[in-house]
């Protein structure tokens, strides 16, 4: 039996951990709603791009012939470029290049058609906070609440230790708000322990293994960069100097054929081509092992002769390799197919009810000093950032289906969009008068933005709920959530709203009393008045 805390003890890890929830509870709602929805990446990336719905032809013209169709119509040969390859058969050929300090993404559709959506893109990016524009300051933050996440769980199980087990089923929805908010916490936070757990430290490893590598590039690795990196990362991911004469090298099938000579069962998903036309040249070919659990692997061969440099792929690497193998595969849910991301989406969105729930006990518990600014801010923000992402996410969707599918800006504007739905969400939550209300309206919005998603896509694509083409399973599912994430969220909001009807009634009764009763009850008053005064 756990040993209860001390009064000092217990003060003391309740203040930790409430701070740092509070702190960080709403940007870490956002990863984790945004990390929720990205792990359906996969099927949002199919959804959103038509070039992704049609059966792929890189199988019949081969991988070269694909690489030299997108190059030929490239402006300038790079000297490094990216080759994403469709997966299951379905899709075109994605290259990625750099040209004059310019990043280009395009799809290898007759010629180069240049990226026209990044939903699926922004949306993962979005849940460890990072942008092209903001660089890797934001990046770093997400890492520290990752961090601040664990404190604050650590801090969570020591309060509660001694009756953890009780808490992980007592619910009482009849009780006062407070009591129905603290089960909340209390049981979605037990029954998340171990994925909350999991996607904390395993964000911090993936932010911080970088940083925490150059302390011990001096003292370890003698001030050698190369080598510390090869260390933490792997041959395959240290980067070699230009040099040499320009060399055509081997085809990227015959590459393709000596990478699964040396790793069996091995399936290319990208390539990275370095030095692209000279002898110095290398390739990356990253992908999955089939049958080998986080089965992630990379092969770099010489483009000149096929000659393996690197190994980096199970049965072939050290301990190194395969923690950060099996740390990646189990932050990105790289196993247990689709029936495990749903369950993760479920755990996700029950994480994120925790840190709403979170703040309004701090709220609750500081009720006396309710009125202060602080606690007045952080009641608004809670509304503004819990309900206002939805309605941004929502405002997202319903842009990329009515922007149209060529516009140069489309992307820019679709961002824009998020940011704009979530600042006006925010800036209502600030300046509404009626607080308890925020939170029905706002829900119900969203609802209504996401409605008519699905049959705008209809304009751009046949493959899905609406569409008059073939169906695909992955684009129909996408129609199909966003139906019933439209309708719950809607219903949330009529259920909330006949909860504050029903909240605001006895307050209204008072103020409606019958004269009669108001004067009896006045001059019940104006009596003990009386009698109080010639005491």
């Amino acid at each position: 039996m756990a040993k209860k805390l001390s009064r000092h003890a217990f003060t003391t890890f309740w203040d930790v951990h409430a701070w740092a929830g509070v702190f960080g509870g709403l940007l870490l709602y956002v990863m984790f709603l945004s990390g929720a929805i990205t792990l359906f990446r996969r099927q949002l990336a199919v959804w959103e791009e038509p070039l992704t719905q049609q059966r792929s032809s890189v199988e019949q013209m081969g991988l070269q012939a694909t690489l030299d169709q997108g190059l030929a119509a490239a402006p300038v040969a790079p000297e490094q470029l990216w080759l994403d390859l469709p997966e299951d058969g379905l899709g075109a050929a994605r290259i990625l290049y750099f040209s004059q300090g310019e990043q280009t993404l395009a799809w290898i559709h007759e010629g180069l058609v240049p990226e026209r959506e990044r939903l699926s893109e922004f949306l993962y990016e979005l849940h460890y906070l990072w942008h092209r524009a903001t660089g890797v300051w934001l990046f770093y933050l997400a890492g520290l609440l990752c961090v601040a996440l664990l404190l604050a769980l650590a801090t969570g199980v020591l309060i509660h230790l001694k009756d953890i087990v009780p808490q992980f089923h007592r619910f009482r929805p009849d009780g006062k708000r407070r009591v129905l908010w603290s089960d909340m916490h209390k049981v979605l936070g037990v029954m998340g322990l171990p994925f909350q757990v999991l996607y904390a430290y395993t964000g911090a490893f993936v932010v911080f293994l970088g940083v925490l590598v150059q302390p011990f590039t001096g003292p370890v690795f003698g001030g050698d960069a190369a080598q510390a990196d090869r260390a933490a990362w792997g041959a395959s991911y240290v980067e070699e100097p230009a040099r040499g004469a320009p060399a055509r090298g081997l085809t990227l099938d015959e590459l393709t054929a000596r990478a699964r000579a040396a790793v069996p069962r091995f399936v290319p998903e990208r390539y990275r081509i370095r030095h692209h036309g000279l002898d110095s040249g290398t390739v990356d070919i990253r992908g999955s092992v089939d049958g080998v659990p986080f089965g992630r692997g990379i092969v770099r061969l010489r483009a000149l002769d096929g000659a393996v440099l690197s190994v980096d792929a199970p049965g072939a690497e050290g301990a190194r390799s395969s923690v950060i193998r099996w740390i990646y595969g189990l932050h990105l849910a790289d196993f247990g197919g689709i029936t495990l991301r749903v369950l993760f989406f479920v755990l996700a969105v029950m994480t994120c009810a925790t840190i709403l729930t979170g703040n309004w006990i701090w709220l609750a518990r500081r009720e006396a000093r309710r009125e202060s600014l602080g606690n007045r801010l952080l009641a608004r923000l809670t509304a503004g950032f819990g309900a206002g992402t939805l309605v941004a996410i929502a405002a997202l969707l319903l842009a990329s289906r009515a922007f149209p599918l060529d516009w140069a800006s489309r992307t820019t504007a679709e961002e824009l969009t998020f940011l704009a739905a979530l600042g006006l969400c925010v800036a209502w939550a600030l300046a509404a008068r009626d607080g308890g209300s925020l939170w029905w309206r706002q829900l119900g919005l969203a609802g209504l933005l996401l409605l008519p998603v699905p049959a705008l896509a209809a304009r751009w694509s046949g493959a899905g709920l609406f569409g008059a083409g073939p169906k695909l399973a992955a684009v129909v599912a996408v129609d199909v959530s966003l139906l019933l994430t439209a309708a719950a969220l809607c219903a949330s909001a009529l259920a909330l709203r006949r909860a504050a009807s029903r909240h605001a009634a006895p307050r209204q009764a008072a103020q409606d009393e019958p004269p009669s009763s108001l004067a009896h009850g006045g001059a019940g008053l104006m009596a003990r008045g009386h009698t109080a005064s010639h005491g």
